[in-house]
């Protein structure tokens, strides 16, 4: 199956890693010949709004948490984050009238800061959400052949930051779809967030508050101001609109987890009938099922990289009734079965097979 370059997806806001250079200092680190390492000077992270190639900003992430002996380095970044970080966007979510809809407002928009992965929203999930009242909030890199853990740790961070600056809440529960002993600082990790329990061994990378929560009233929830940014924020980074493709990629992270990766789902989400949807693909020349196999395919390899799951479980994750059928499909994207994939991958330390949760 075809892999997605790095530079064909590839930018990133500024943003958070504005903070990079200071954060690095505090770890004893001269962040000059780092940055430099990966193409960057030092002022190119004083701009938030300046377009950064999302490749190098992954790549630079993993450098750092190799260099500060920090496996924890990224999803400490991410903690540093604050609404004013996101710019129009985050006057725009910090007006919402809700969490529940300032994260969807994030989402809608959420390709004019990024390309190269996206967040997304699970409530539903009998997988996954094991409360029916719980609502996942997760996030995906959206292209391969990266070493994207740390940057997938500084979303988390993020997305925890952003949201305890909205509502005064830390999450239920802190989820990271990788094995705790590839982050090897797990305890920093731990004491930054208490009592949030932390969950290792996921199926995601995210975080879940009770429903309760979602749906309550922003303290700052300005009605006027929301409608007003949600316009300004449409002609914000035009240039990064994603074409029909991508857009539908970023449907179907959501989708695949709740089985919902059909067409009935894409032609509600875009309002456009299942002849236009085949037209437009066509025209890119793919498919439907060619991007949910492409999907299934990329995050099969996070899970099966990062952690210790089964392939039974991996294959639930998917959406697969039975791993037979998981393991078929598997074999047919990449050559080989799942199990010897992983097993071709640089030694991983053991660890559990079952989901861990730390209190």
């Amino acid at each position: 199956m075809p892999e997605f370059a790095a530079d064909q997806l590839g930018v990133q806001r500024c943003g958070i890693f504005s903070e990079l250079p200071e954060f690095l200092r505090s770890f004893g680190v001269d962040p000059k010949p780092l940055l430099e390492k990966h193409g960057f000077a030092c002022g190119d992270l004083d701009d938030r709004d300046r377009a950064l190639p999302f490749a190098s900003v992954v790549r630079l992430l993993d450098d750092c948490a190799r260099v500060t002996e920090n496996g924890a380095f990224g999803f400490l970044l991410g903690l540093r984050a604050r609404i004013e970080h996101l710019g129009l966007i985050g006057e725009m979510v910090r007006s919402a009238p809700t969490l529940g809809r300032a994260v969807r407002a994030h989402i809608e928009n959420h390709h004019r800061i990024v390309r190269g992965g996206a967040p997304y929203v699970v409530e539903q999930d009998p997988y996954i959400v094991r409360q029916k009242d719980q609502t996942l909030i997760g996030y995906r890199c959206l292209i391969s052949g990266l070493p994207s853990l740390q940057f997938l740790l500084a979303s988390v961070g993020a997305g925890v930051a952003l949201v305890h600056e909205l509502t005064g809440q830390l999450p239920k529960e802190i989820l990271f779809a990788c094995s705790e002993t590839a982050v090897p600082a797990a305890d920093e990790i731990r004491a930054a967030v208490k009592p949030a329990r932390v969950v290792f061994e996921s199926h995601h990378f995210g975080f879940t508050y009770p429903k309760h929560v979602v749906d309550l009233p922003l303290p700052s929830a300005d009605p006027v101001k929301f409608e007003r940014t949600m316009k300004q924020v449409h002609g914000y980074w035009n240039d990064l609109e994603p074409d029909f493709a991508d857009q539908i990629r970023r449907l179907l992270l959501p989708a695949l987890h709740a089985e919902r990766a059909h067409m009935h789902m894409v032609c509600e989400a875009t309002g456009l009938t299942p002849r236009t949807v085949n037209r437009r693909l066509a025209e890119q020349g793919t498919t439907l099922r060619t991007l949910v196999n492409e999907t299934r395919y990329s995050i099969a390899r996070q899970l099966l990289r990062h952690t210790h799951l089964p392939v039974a479980a991996v294959a639930q994750v998917m959406g697969y009734s039975e791993p037979g059928v998981f393991v078929r499909a598997f074999r047919q994207w990449s050559g080989s079965t799942p199990d010897s994939w992983r097993k071709s991958l640089p030694r991983m330390p053991a660890g559990p097979t079952q989901s861990t949760t730390v209190v």
